[in-house]
């Protein structure tokens, strides 16, 4: 049968619908995107507040950021929101952190990481005479790193292999030592191990192991000292409801409250033989729209996850090989976060503080390598009442502390297989919602984990010059990995989004924001290119957008 061409050209005619599911940063970003390229756009999300982990709670008048806590890369931000018209500086009240974050050493040093050079002089020469000359040096080569990725791996979608490994790039990772690990780099310039940990630490931002992240990552101390590091008055919530709001404006349906099944596929046929890494499937299949679970369906053109992406093939399509791929990949670690309410504020403490550990590589190793959790972890401290007044009472304080453990896996409470019965797709009855609530994993006493961390870190800030901490804590409010994984659908608790950033996770190699099997189907957040962290989603959401609206949009 010919096709009619004048049906062809009404097929472009009429308004396409996309199903969000997920209203997190990425989520809301390319809900805007796309509802202003022409489409009609619905976000699904199950919890009732827009941003996922970039999301804050209130409790007797003290404000706590639950996810992240700094803004990085505003130039990021700067293009998102004047995509819509906006000035990002005038659209949020932000605050420049200087220093960046004090870091406590246990040797009873400490070094302000401030974009202040002289100030970094001072202190960088009084712990390593001859530092602050190989710390410039060392600021050319995360410059390099910088500029690198973000033009030829980050700011980019891929269409076939060859646009990420080819001779050109070659040389420039090679030039880059992005074969190389963080730590190792660093170590070339910097003889004293409180510089080597100062240099490194911010791994952990994304979740990753700086004895082996790849040496790109020293991007991160130049992009904190250059471009800076902010925090919006009100939280970084802030951003979330300002990403809701450019939404809504661009006439976004967004639906809180409202927990997606399972992605429904059109004439799923599965197929054994395993394809190429993230490459085109074998078989057919279309995703016809979302189920509720309340057993409601809603038909749409295109389907964008904004869902954990392992969460997705676990729970939320039919098996298939990629998930097996899944499984093997290597993962974020977790972390315990307390969260208190103070009646009193707290002595001596930047917004932004890093207490390091006795031993720096033990304690990384306990929290990547299997053990979970070490005895006397290194933990960071927020305490944004220091600049913001509106985090807490007139006279008391909100303080955060986060403590790096080890994911559900690697703390043996995950068995690394689907949470889902693989029959269970195929037989699925309405309304019955294939969530992790529904299955069984091994459990663990959190409250002895909970108690062995909260008393490490009162033990540590007594000892840093910060005591009695515990008789002013009005309340307290605690995440764990089996938390975070219930409440933001993160597979093993992988608190940071939850893919890692291994060199074989990058690029083109990191998991593509279009299913290869069902091409009406994208992807976009921390676990997709280009990565996780609030900057990372919101350039995922930009490309995973402009791939639809080059495939779907109107022509």
């Amino acid at each position: 049968m010919h096709c009619n061409p004048f049906q062809k050209i009404l097929s472009f005619a009429i308004v396409k619908t996309v199903a969000i599911i997920g209203a997190g940063v990425a989520g809301l970003a390319s809900a805007a995107y796309l509802a202003r390229a022409g489409f009609k756009v619905k976000v699904f999300e199950k919890n009732n507040f827009p941003g996922g982990r970039c999301a804050a709670f209130v409790k007797d008048g003290h404000r706590f950021d639950i996810g992240a806590t700094l803004l990085m890369m505003p130039q990021v931000y700067e293009r998102m929101f004047a995509d819509f018209g906006k000035n990002f500086y005038e659209s949020l009240d932000l605050l420049r952190m200087n220093p960046v974050y004090r870091l406590w050493y246990p040797d009873g040093l400490a070094l302000d990481f401030s974009s202040d050079l002289m100030r970094m002089q001072e202190q960088m020469e009084r712990i390593e005479p001859g530092s602050y000359g190989r710390f410039l040096q060392y600021m050319g080569q995360s410059f390099e790193a910088y500029k690198v990725s973000m033009k030829h791996i980050i700011d980019r979608n891929y269409s076939n292999i060859f646009q990420f490994i080819n001779p050109i790039n070659l040389i420039r990772l090679y030039r880059l030592n992005a074969f190389g690990n963080h730590y190792r780099l660093a170590s070339k310039y910097f003889r004293h191990e409180n510089l080597r940990t100062a240099f490194t630490f911010q791994n952990i931002y994304v979740g990753q192991n700086p004895f082996h992240a790849p040496a790109i990552f020293s991007m991160l101390p130049f992009m904190e000292l250059t471009d800076g590091v902010f925090f919006p008055v009100g939280g970084m919530n802030k951003i979330s409801e300002a990403l809701e709001g450019i939404a809504m404006e661009n006439g976004v349906e967004i639906r809180y409250r409202t927990e997606v099944a399972r992605i429904v596929i059109a004439n799923h046929r599965p197929h054994p033989v395993p394809p190429p890494i993230w490459g085109r499937e074998p078989g057919k299949g279309l995703a016809t729209g979302v189920e509720m679970t309340d057993g409601s369906f809603l038909p749409a053109d295109i389907v964008l996850a904004n869902a954990d992406l392992p969460y997705i093939y676990q729970e939320l399509l039919p098996p298939g090989p990629a998930l097996k791929r899944i499984n093997r990949l290597g993962y974020t670690c977790s972390a315990l976060v307390f969260h208190w309410g103070m009646d009193a504020v707290l002595p001596g403490l930047e917004q932004h503080n890093v207490f390091v550990s006795n031993d720096y590589r033990e304690n990384i190793s306990a929290v990547f390598d299997g053990n979970g959790i070490a005895p006397e972890p290194s933990f960071y401290v927020h305490s944004p009442a220091r600049a913001d007044r509106t985090a807490a009472p007139e006279g008391q304080d909100s303080v955060s502390v986060i403590v790096p453990v080890g994911h559900l896996k690697m703390a043996g409470l995950y068995d690394g297989k689907t949470l889902r019965r693989q029959t269970e797709y195929r037989n699925h009855e309405p309304g019955i919602a294939n969530s992790p609530a529904n299955c069984q994993l091994p459990t663990v006493n959190w409250n002895n984990v909970i108690e062995q961390a909260r008393a490490s870190v009162l033990a540590r800030l007594a000892k840093e010059g910060i005591p009695d901490v515990e008789k002013h804590i009005k309340f307290e409010k605690v995440y764990n990995p089996e938390i975070w994984q219930n409440l933001f659908n993160l597979s093993r608790g992988a608190t940071f989004g939850s893919l890692n950033h291994n060199l074989m996770q990058m690029g083109y190699f990191r998991p593509h924001n279009q299913h290869g099997k069902y091409r009406n189907l994208f992807f976009t957040g921390g676990s997709t290119h280009p990565g996780n962290g609030v900057p990372l989603t919101l350039i995922s959401a930009r490309l995973a957008a402009e791939k639809i609206i080059q495939q779907y949009g109107e022509r």
